[in-house]
């Protein structure tokens, strides 16, 4: 893994519930602040989604599933549906992008979002450890342990190869937007800096030289 300058957050103590019981994997669990993780069942559930104050949900599927696992409030709820395969041969790293953008946007407006697949053990388990990971400058194995001990059913055994990978892979991503952002700033305090030297030297003095009338008058002449 290639080293970082970005700074990680701060991992709080990972301490497996003891609480924890086998029904709860039929619930949701909140894992960050405004972002809930759980399975199909909980998405059914209009009154808790709105007293938890769910205004997105995340709806991750297999394409098998699509007749039983659909938004069911749209009306209610913004959703963004995704048909994702649970195996290896599925790319996980090129979905990763549009599900951080609607997790963002809604956490970004003040919203709350649920994340779900049927089950809530595999698939958007994974999507919701790449996205904590690109926000925290997390590895994968303590992105894992942290929603382990917020959900202890986690288990994207799929896709950990693909989550390994994607540690150096969002870490390239993040210096080279920190260096096109660096570059920027460097770009405009430059000009600024340009102005400002323009502006300490004063307006120029444009000089003209005065015309010879004599010289003219000669030359209308020949």
């Amino acid at each position: 893994m290639i080293p970082s300058p970005l700074s990680a957050a701060p991992m709080p103590p990972v301490q497996l519930s003891s609480e924890w019981r086998y029904e709860m994997r039929r619930e949701a669990q909140l894992i960050i602040p405004h972002l809930w993780l759980g399975p199909f069942q909980s998405s059914l559930k209009k009154d808790w989604l709105k007293e938890q104050g769910i205004t997105h949900i995340l709806c991750i599927r297999d394409q098998r599933e699509a007749m039983l696992i659909k938004p069911r409030f749209p009306g209610e709820f913004q959703y963004m549906t995704l048909d994702i395969s649970d195996n290896t041969d599925q790319n996980l790293i090129t979905i990763f992008p549009q599900c951080r953008a609607f997790i963002d946007e809604a956490i970004n407006g003040g919203g709350t979002v649920l994340a779900h697949c049927n089950g809530g053990i595999s698939l958007s388990p994974a999507i919701v450890i790449g996205y904590i990971m690109w926000k925290n400058n997390w590895t994968y194995d303590n992105t894992l342990a942290f929603v382990q001990s917020r959900r202890y059913c986690v288990s994207p055994i799929s896709f950990q190869i693909q989550l390994k990978e994607y540690e150096p892979i969002y870490l390239a991503q993040k210096m080279i937007e920190q260096h096109g952002a660096a570059n920027g700033t460097r770009s405009k305090r430059g000009m600024a800096d340009d102005d400002e030297d323009d502006e300490e030297r004063g307006p120029r003095k444009m000089t003209f030289s005065p015309i010879d009338e004599d010289e003219d008058e000669d030359e209308s002449m020949e």
